[in-house]
């Protein structure tokens, strides 16, 4: 049985243009002056530094002031509405699973605790996994990637992340690495000397990928 390791924003749904979207709205219902102001710029940045969990301590004065206004909040609400999937997406999760594969969400946690879950469950993708797991950070994604191995020792892994990096950490010969390409993730270079590691333009291609592997490990995939 292979195991698939599916990140999620960026990968199966397109959330960039949500949290742009639901960042300006949360600002407008919230603190609607600042819209029209030129601290605009500043509040923007900060709320999207601390959405990134990349917050300063410039901005710190900003982020508490949007906490008061329950600017922070209303984008949580608003995030999940403008969550698209990518074409195929979700066709070619349930095509997995329906030829016997296991399919996890494997994804980095969101700043706000537990925030990627109410996504999935708001988007109705939660269910569409065997199993949903999150990580904060790379220390915790080896962990659990670790976890993962131990559970499934002798089955491959097919992990596909728009976010090559990760797999810079990972050293497991059992594990095709996936780059789903995307216009705001650069390549690691590296990458591409491995054996096992490809590249592709859509998440459709991943099925292109489970018949190869089919017919490589025969009745094991």
């Amino acid at each position: 049985m292979t195991v698939y390791l599916f990140d999620f924003d960026g990968t199966l749904v397109d959330s960039t243009g949500a949290v742009e979207k639901a960042l300006r709205i949360a600002i407008e219902k919230t603190i609607p002056a600042v819209i029209e102001s030129d601290l605009y710029d500043e509040y923007y940045k900060a709320l999207f530094l601390f959405i990134k969990g990349k917050l300063t301590y410039a901005h710190l004065g900003v982020i508490h002031e949007l906490v008061a206004q329950g600017t922070i909040h209303e984008y949580y609400k608003l995030m999940p509405r403008y969550i698209k999937d990518f074409p195929f997406a979700r066709e070619v999760v349930r095509e997995l699973r329906k030829r016997g594969r296991k399919v996890i969400s494997f994804s980095g946690e969101h700043t706000y605790p537990g925030g990627k879950v109410i996504f999935m469950k708001k988007t109705n993708w939660y269910e569409e996994f065997d199993d949903v797991i999150t990580f904060k950070g790379t220390k915790d994604m080896l962990k659990k990637f670790q976890t993962l191995r131990e559970l499934y020792p002798d089955e491959p892994f097919v992990w596909v992340d728009d976010s090559p990096a990760r797999f810079t950490y990972v050293l497991d010969e059992n594990t095709l690495f996936v780059q789903k390409a995307s216009p705001y993730k650069s390549d690691v270079p590296l990458l591409f000397e491995r054996l096992n590691f490809v590249k592709i333009n859509s998440i459709r291609e991943v099925l292109e990928i489970d018949d190869e592997l089919s017919e490589f490990l025969g009745d094991k995939a």
